[in-house]
């Protein structure tokens, strides 16, 4: 008796979902769908774990299975934030002799290459680069390049290699 009452509640239930969901577009039926499925699986599971048809863990860890997904996308979004955190707790050997060792330094720069890196055309010699024009580009430069503001260890040094060498020409040809 009481399996007919709810096979016939099923039936209304399902007859009444269908009407209800049958004007709806396919992304919100798909939606709907897809939640109605879950819900229904999380109900079976408790409903078996409650008759003792399965053991409650199995259950619960049947019904947080959907959860689990959700959790999962946004772990993978704060991942890299975590690295990123874990990277600076324990710096690596390596990356210290590195640090010490800039390749930035030990490499040449030229005038040329130093003007273009700061965006500034003219001759040092004639007077139309000025130090205060090197000083505003680097200022503008390194507040984007920085790497405590998103840049990189290279570019800045870059940057600062640039204008120390424009500084040095200017006050030489003073």
């Amino acid at each position: 008796m009481l399996q007919s009452i709810l096979l016939i509640l099923l039936v209304i239930g399902a007859f009444w979902g269908y009407r209800r969901i049958a004007h709806l577009g396919p992304k919100e039926r798909r939606k709907i769908l897809l939640r109605s499925a879950v819900g229904a699986l999380i109900l079976m599971l408790i409903m078996m774990a409650v008759t003792g048809r399965m053991h409650w863990v199995f259950a619960v860890i049947g019904a947080l299975i959907p959860f689990m997904r959700g959790l999962l996308g946004i772990g993978l979004q704060f991942l890299p934030f975590w690295l990123k955190y874990k990277n600076r707790q324990q710096p690596d050997p390596g990356q210290e002799r590195q640090q010490t060792q800039s390749p930035v330094q030990s490499s040449t720069m030229d005038a040329k290459e130093a003007q273009d890196i700061l965006g500034l055309k003219g001759d040092i010699h004639r007077g139309e680069i000025t130090a205060e024009m090197v000083n505003d580009a680097h200022r503008r430069l390194i507040q984007k390049l920085h790497p405590d503001r998103g840049g990189n260890d290279y570019l800045a040094a870059r940057v600062n290699l640039a204008r120390d060498l424009l500084l040095k020409r200017i006050e030489k040809s003073s």
